[in-house]
């Protein structure tokens, strides 16, 4: 699914992707740093060519960064430590922007429509 709606915070402009690539992300943080685009195109239910825009745009900000290509894995990507402390400091804001944006969550009645 994509969202054309940006998020900005702390200097940072996020979309749907990006947000859920970071909340997936920081789940797993310090214990894994490092993972492939197909794999979190698949835990965070995105279109592989989603993820891929998601992960480039995670990299311009610095928040990623590739890591090379595993020959199972393909493409693989790394959180740099200096993002991972930028990741922990805005988890709040990252935890309440995923859960603004799953509508899987809720029920129809807890939700808006326009």
């Amino acid at each position: 699914m994509q969202s054309n709606t940006i998020f900005t915070f702390d200097g940072a402009r996020l979309d749907k992707a990006e947000v859920d690539i970071l909340h997936f992300v920081n789940s797993w943080l310090p214990t894994f740093n490092r993972w492939s685009v197909n794999e979190l195109a698949h835990k965070c239910n995105l279109f592989a060519s989603d993820a891929t825009a998601a992960i480039d745009m995670l990299i311009l900000h610095g928040l990623m960064e590739n890591d090379g290509h595993d020959d199972m894995m393909g493409r693989m990507v790394q959180v740099p430590d200096i993002a991972q402390e930028w990741i922990v400091l805005n988890a709040d804001a990252i935890d309440s922007l995923h859960v603004m944006n799953d509508t899987d969550l809720f029920i129809e009645e807890e939700t808006a429509t326009a």
